[in-house]
């Protein structure tokens, strides 16, 4: 709500809960009116509907919204049925369709466009990225719906999404097998999932998420690897902090030094709006070599403390994508395609942490 309410060509009108007292609270807070959800759908005031439900409902509710003739910005998961999934993505997939986008935000974070913009330039795609999200449980009570996985899909569908998508844009290909294992509490609740993945052309991807751990103590971080051309991080789920080390030659010195200077450029991605604290440094050390250089650099959008400023403005940018799609009748950055595949990536995840063999990620159907 907090960014759709400062986004150009987009204005709040209604809140929808079956809690109606949310919907009260959340609706004064934004000077907005409050709602039952059937109405929120026959309101003609409501172009957008922003979904934002445990995930068991979303695929309902996004085919509710575009049967009606509304756009959507859906959180993730699209659905935890890639049935529903395919449901959702021939209601969406028409030229004259309304738009859907799934809020993706590692897809709208500046440091992950940083790293798409040196690729481009430079690096071509990684040979490896490796996810550890070590996260804290605090605020996940016994009785959360996040560990029933008839609501929340279980950990790869409600959380590691984000993770499988990222991964696939960056390697450039959605992965050809995934072997998985998960670990569960003495109560059944499992509340850590391993993955790994391997992707056409010897690419590999691995991804770690455990949910134990107190607030003082989360730990996120990815890893990337090019190879002998290039290695670094990512530090935090909502990555803050970037940190590469690349081996090129003159030009690619040339590029890298290009992008540092212009930084504005380097980690812009449309509706997210600088704060001032983002930095770009680089540091060159010559190889010994005529020609071949060693390159530290590094990116900042402003350290932990920048972390729910980051968080909401890439909220926005996703807002701002769905928007830009809808003005110009084009296709939003993260399409529905792109929620289907990365569902697909979770769902075998979840099939082989239970059979234990490898298992092959569903295509996407013609």
């Amino acid at each position: 709500m907090e960014a759709a309410a400062e986004l150009p060509g987009l204005r709040p009108v209604a809140v929808a809960d079956r809690d109606r007292a949310r919907a009260d609270a959340l609706a004064a807070l934004h000077r907005v009116e409050p709602c039952e959800p059937e109405r929120l759908l026959a309101d003609q005031r409501v172009s957008v509907v922003a979904i934002a439900t445990p995930p068991a409902d979303h695929a309902r509710l996004a085919l509710a919204a575009l049967r009606s003739g509304r756009h959507v910005f859906c959180e993730k998961p699209l659905a935890t049925r890639l049935e529903d999934a395919t449901e959702v993505l021939a209601a969406a997939g028409g030229d004259g369709s309304p738009r859907l986008t799934v809020d993706y935000v590692l897809r709208r974070n500046p440091l992950y466009a940083l790293v798409a913009r040196l690729q481009e330039a430079l690096l071509g795609p990684p040979r490896r990225f490796a996810l550890e999200n070590l996260a804290s449980d605090e605020h996940l009570g016994r009785d959360h719906w996040f560990w029933d996985r008839e609501v929340s899909g279980g950990i790869p569908v409600e959380h590691g999404v984000h993770f499988f998508d990222a991964g696939a844009w960056l390697l450039g290909s959605q992965p050809e097998r995934v072997q998985a294992l998960e670990a569960a509490r003495p109560d059944g609740r499992v509340d850590t999932v391993l993955a790994a993945a391997s992707h056409p052309g010897g690419a590999s991807a691995s991804y770690a998420h455990s949910f134990a751990r107190p607030d003082r103590a989360e730990s996120q971080w990815t890893t990337l690897d090019w190879g002998e051309v290039a290695n670094g991080r990512l530090y935090g789920w909502i990555p803050v902090e970037l940190e590469l080390d690349i081996r090129t030659d003159g030009a690619g010195l040339a590029a890298v030094q290009a992008l540092a200077t212009d930084q504005r450029t380097a980690l812009a991605v449309l509706g997210y709006r600088p704060s001032g604290a983002e930095r770009i440094t680089l540091e060159l050390a010559s190889r010994g070599q005529p020609g071949r250089w060693d390159l530290r650099l590094r990116a900042t959008l402003g350290g932990q403390a920048a972390k729910p400023r980051v968080y909401r403005e890439s909220v926005r940018a996703g807002l701002a994508d769905l928007v830009g799609a809808i003005t110009t009748g084009g296709r939003p950055a993260v399409t529905p395609t792109d929620a289907w595949t990365s569902l697909s990536t979770a769902l075998a995840t979840q099939e082989s942490a239970t059979t234990g063999t490898a298992t092959r990620p569903r295509e996407l159907p013609s």
